[in-house]
């Protein structure tokens, strides 16, 4: 299912609040499986659990796969604890990954925390770990525009 911004309730009490409507709603985020865990103000921690269908080689899960929760989480810190825009949208503008180590047949914890904000635009750094051995396995710093 597609997502609009008049879905969601733009009467809560602020960013973070829309961001639990809209993680599970969204159809790309379900496609990928990944689940909000915990968000605060300016952070959010994100899992992606295995599954054989997201791996690249053997069990080794892809790259784009890991490249597509650092930007989720990077929109999700930004909106985190953020007053309610006036138009409920937002855009990655940009995103910067550097890859670690490989995730091999485990889950991705995704750690997002926000660096810096503006009246619109988010500095957002993003690291991901093994689920259960908590290695790093990238990291990614984003700018991210809200409203």
């Amino acid at each position: 299912m597609t997502i609009s911004p008049d879905q969601l309730d733009a009467g809560v009490a602020d960013g973070s609040e829309i961001m639990k409507q809209f993680v599970p709603a969204s159809s790309f985020v379900a496609l990928l499986g990944v689940q909000l865990e915990e968000i605060s103000d300016g952070a959010a921690t994100l899992l992606v659990p295995y599954r054989p269908d997201l791996t690249t080689v053997g069990t080794m899960m892809h790259g784009g796969l890991i490249a597509a929760a650092a930007d989720i989480g990077v929109m999700v810190a930004a909106w985190a604890g953020r007053p309610v825009p006036d138009k409920l949208r937002g855009v990655t503008a940009s995103l910067s990954l550097n890859f670690i180590a490989p995730l091999i047949e485990d889950g991705l914890r995704v750690r997002a925390h926000r660096l810096s904000t503006g009246r619109r635009t988010s500095h957002v750094r993003c690291d991901m770990f093994s689920q259960t051995g908590d290695a790093l396995v990238a990291s990614a710093t984003g700018t991210y525009q809200v409203g």
